[in-house]
């Protein structure tokens, strides 16, 4: 996999399998670093220092943004969809209306605000070829 990926100019990043692949070729320092945050959208970030969910998670941010078994893509390697059915029995259940991204608000639901603070480094930066 990790071959292939190169000829395709990608790069494998292992989740929280340590270092053992990185002799291969394999980018083992966490899926999303801030270095790849900042790459994405071309600025610098002053982000606050912290540590992942799980002891073998080296990502910055460590939040599952969905739910298990909803996601159509049904790529086979993924950890999040069981069976396809179940996949598509539960895609069934979306609202478009709704503010999430499946499903809609159920009894029991908590929702909760988590305030937001832009870390985008405003300093201009010169670059000098």
């Amino acid at each position: 996999m990790i071959r292939i990926a190169s000829l395709y100019g990608m790069t494998v990043k292992p989740c929280a399998e340590g270092d053992e692949l990185s002799e291969y070729g394999a980018d083992c320092g966490g899926c999303m670093r801030i270095s790849d945050y900042e790459k994405a959208i071309g600025k610098r970030l002053d982000a606050p220092k912290k540590k992942g969910a799980r002891a073998e998670c080296s990502c910055y941010l460590t939040c599952d943004i969905g739910a298990y078994n909803t996601c159509k893509n049904l790529c086979k390697y993924c950890y999040a969809n069981a069976e396809p059915e179940i996949v598509l029995s539960q895609s069934r259940l979306h609202d478009p209306k709704s503010p999430f991204l499946i499903w809609n608000y159920s009894d029991g639901d908590k929702i909760h605000d988590v305030p937001q603070k832009s870390w985008v480094n405003g300093q201009m930066e010169l670059s000098f070829v």
